[in-house]
């Protein structure tokens, strides 16, 4: 999302992906661009939902997403994205929500740094707080202090996060990038879209868009966090 004044409007070219599943709900579904309109007000009363490492008793794996060669790929087709719309990189910052848009916001850095021939500066956002990409219930998240790692003012900020669901971890962390400045603009990555929002945020930089139900879970495995790179949809069972 762009953020301009009190208000922002951002519009994606309509570039579909092929979701590749062996769920046949799934399979070729396509992953569009969207429009997204956010406006910026206060987002102090910012929610979001439960980060919880599901029990392997409780949860049946249904399909293989995304292997670690589609996540690289993925990646550097998103990076290319970053560096065309923002014609280049020279005012960009890549900010992570941790944990996993950490190690996405540093490997991104490092293919647009490729690319364009210069560093590009990566910070992040320490939300501690129950997570929205598995489940429905809401709790208020809790924003760590600290700093970024660099001067957000002025600056073209494009965060990043593993999974977007209902908006309201970005919502938080739209309210805490802003505690650290006023960036030019903002602009949302994620791997994965999983749909069901509750706000009107939307991503303009996105890996996939996997259509879910409220008993799923869409797990990012990255190997800075977890050993292994892959996306697995999983299913609650209670």
């Amino acid at each position: 999302m762009r953020l301009v004044g009190r208000g922002a409007s951002a519009f994606a070219s309509p570039t579909p992906d092929t979701v590749t599943s062996d769920n046949p709900r799934l399979r070729g579904a396509l992953a569009p661009r969207f429009v997204a309109f956010y406006h910026h007000g206060t987002m102090s009363d910012a929610t979001t939902t439960p980060e919880t490492t599901a029990s392997k008793a409780n949860i049946r794996e249904k399909g293989r997403l995304m292997s670690a060669s589609e996540i690289d790929r993925t990646l550097v087709r998103l990076a290319h994205q970053i560096v065309e719309k923002q014609e280049g990189s020279s005012n960009l910052g890549l900010v992570g929500i941790k944990r996993r848009g950490i190690p996405l916001a540093e490997r991104i850095a490092k293919i647009i740094e490729g690319i364009e021939k210069q560093p590009v500066q990566t910070g992040v956002l320490d939300i501690s707080f129950y997570r929205d990409d598995l489940s429905t219930a809401g709790n208020k998240p809790i924003v760590e202090k600290g700093e970024i790692g660099f001067d957000i003012e002025g600056r073209d900020i494009v965060l990043l996060d593993d999974v977007l669901y209902t908006g309201r971890t970005i919502r938080a962390a739209l309210d805490a990038l802003f505690d650290h400045g006023r960036p030019r603009s903002v602009r949302l990555l994620v791997l994965i879209d999983r749909g069901h929002r509750e706000l009107p945020i939307e991503a303009q930089f996105i890996g996939r868009v996997v259509p879910t139900s409220s008993k799923e879970i869409i797990e990012v495995k990255l190997r800075e966090v977890d050993g292994n790179d892959q996306v697995l949809l999983v299913e609650r069972l209670d």
